[in-house]
């Protein structure tokens, strides 16, 4: 048979083909003229214009199955459903044409319509139209389980039910088979629905047509069981104008110009608000109520036990679409609210880092000012120093060591201060190497005239010249912080230890500096805090929780690491490990 639609181009139809109405109509008006014939000649004639669309409609779906690859199994298999169909219906009007009578029902020509029925539920399956997530395919599964059992449970009630307790002639084969008819029509629209139902786009599309085709198909075999309760239905009976209309609506499949739209990834899927997604879920309850209702105020005696089974399965399907629509509720609410946790925890660290930045800065500020007027005055304290070396040099030669040690140790807070205002605004001089332990053994005269008598001052110095890149400035801030908070440590007094040694990270040179001392030690709830800007353990007014906050990030901008080890009642350590050049 030639085919007298024109393809559209082999890239996808992108509109529907001009000569596709003419098709229909053609088909259409012939079928409504077979109904005016004389019985015989009707029929044979209605069997085929049926034979004539089912082939036709195989063939388009076949060229179809050539323009997508990734559907191409599902249009093939669908092709071979409707030649299947179109064989049963060329067989009947064979056998009207060679014995003059129609076929008996059921036939062997059943065996095809079974066939097509199996193969376009196959080639639904195949197309890739499936949702990639499991528990979403669990839900719309559920929804198309939901529509195949509503559709059974309207034919039951309307004409199966009666079929099967209507005391009429017929035989249980042919009752068995309007049953497995019935099954596999509400099957293909429950898959419909299941595949359609997260992008309801879908159903104006080839799904949409065929779910067309296959619910005329159904009222097809609704309407029949009457006339099978008389023993007046037989292949090619003017019914059978519904076969040919749902093979048109089939025939328009392969013809759509919309594209089969493949499911969206797990992490993709967001949550459907259409019509659709909301009302599919409720139907099966809702026709279960609705029948029962109705079946109660107008046929009492319809409610019979396989009605009432279908019924409770219905609810129990509602029901436990309910339950996972409540687990998924739970499910994204337990999710918003860690998301909302997780959100005011960021906003509050935010806001907490704000604040301590503002504190920084003006801290910084007024350090930067004071470390101006302080160097101004320890440039006094150094001048008269000097003044007091020159007089007394002749008169009280036992005091010019100690005077000497007094301009030393002025010109050294001097040097640092300078060191500490060049880095904070930025302009200090590179990183330079140098001899982590001769720099703390310099320090040794002014971290001694900062300590009380009861405590004892011991530095240790490799042999060996411990080289590191930094700032002095930066090393002497770092290690007056650690003395001085050692020193508070040590109220009653003790021993502080300055070590400097030589170690060896995996194949890593590294200089270590440990400061130790035999104070009061820090309780362990506390250790993890002490490095936090303005924590202090100190009265108000004695510390401004600065000092190892300053030492972290020395420490850190050195590349190096800081450990803390610490018992109450014995004193704590802090060890320091640096990159060491070669």
């Amino acid at each position: 048979m030639t085919d007298p639609v024109s393809h559209p181009p082999a890239s996808g139809p992108r509109a529907w083909p001009r000569s596709a109405p003419w098709v229909l109509l053609t088909y259409a008006a012939s079928g409504v003229a077979a109904l005016a014939l004389r019985s015989g000649s009707g029929e044979l004639l209605l069997d085929l214009l049926n034979t004539a669309v089912f082939t036709h409609a195989a063939m388009l779906l076949w060229s179809r199955a050539h323009r997508g690859s990734a559907a191409g199994a599902g249009w093939r298999l669908l092709s071979l459903g409707m030649a299947a169909q179109a064989a049963a219906q060329a067989g009947a009007a064979f056998i009207l044409l060679s014995s003059g009578r129609h076929p008996a029902f059921p036939s062997w020509l059943e065996g095809f319509s079974f066939l097509s029925l199996g193969l376009t539920i196959t080639a639904l399956l195949a197309w890739p139209l499936a949702s990639a997530s499991g528990s979403e395919r669990l839900r719309k599964g559920l929804d198309g389980l939901g529509i195949a059992l509503s559709a059974f449970f309207i034919g039951w009630f309307f004409a199966l039910g009666p079929l099967f307790h209507s005391a009429a002639p017929g035989s249980l084969p042919s009752r068995v088979v309007l049953v497995v008819f019935f099954l596999a029509n509400a099957t293909i629209l429950g898959i419909g629905a299941y595949l359609g139902a997260r992008q309801p786009g879908r159903f104006r599309g080839p799904l949409g047509w065929i779910l067309a085709g296959f619910g005329l198909s159904l009222l097809q075999v609704t309407l029949q069981v009457p006339l099978s309760l008389q023993g007046r239905y037989h292949l090619g009976h003017p019914l059978d104008l519904l076969v040919l209309l749902a093979g048109l609506a089939i025939l328009l499949s392969p013809l759509s110009p919309r594209p089969l739209e493949p499911g969206p990834a797990p992490g993709e899927e967001t949550r459907d608000s259409s019509g659709p997604a909301l009302f599919l879920p409720i139907l099966p309850a809702t026709t279960a109520l609705a029948f029962a209702f109705g079946a109660l105020v107008l046929a009492p005696h319809r409610l019979d036990a396989p009605v009432i089974g279908l019924g409770i399965l219905l609810a129990a399907l509602g029901l436990l679409r309910a339950l996972l629509a409540l687990r998924d509720l739970q499910r994204l609410s337990a999710v918003l609210e860690a998301r909302v946790k997780e959100r005011t925890r960021s906003l509050e660290a935010a806001q907490d880092l704000l604040l301590r930045t503002e504190r920084l800065n003006t801290v910084a500020v007024l350090g930067a000012g004071m470390a101006h007027d302080l160097k101004n005055l320890l440039g006094v304290v150094r001048l008269r120093a000097d003044l007091l070396s020159e007089h007394l040099h002749a008169v009280e030669p036992d005091l010019h060591p100690e005077i000497q040690g007094l301009v030393r140790a002025s010109t050294q807070a001097e040097s640092l201060l300078l060191d500490l205002l060049a880095v904070g605004r930025g302009h200090g001089s590179a990183p330079e190497p140098m001899d982590l332990g001769q720099r703390v053994n310099q320090l040794g005269t002014l971290l001694r005239a900062a300590l009380p008598p009861a405590i004892r001052l011991a530095v240790e110095i490799p042999s060996h010249p411990a080289i590191i890149e930094s700032h002095p400035g930066r090393v002497d801030q770092m290690v007056v912080n650690l003395v001085l908070n050692a020193r508070d440590a040590m109220p009653e007094g003790g021993t502080l230890r300055l070590r400097v040694a030589l170690a060896t990270e995996g194949d890593h040179p590294m200089a270590e500096l440990a400061v130790s001392d035999t104070g009061v030690g820090i309780p362990e709830p506390i250790q993890a805090r002490i490095f936090e800007p303005f924590f202090t353990t100190k009265a108000p007014g004695r510390g401004t929780g600065l000092g190892l906050a300053s030492v972290v990030q020395t420490v850190a901008d050195l590349h190096g690491t800081l450990s803390l080890a610490s018992e109450p009642g014995r004193g704590s350590t802090f060890t320091l490990r640096f990159p060491a050049c070669v």
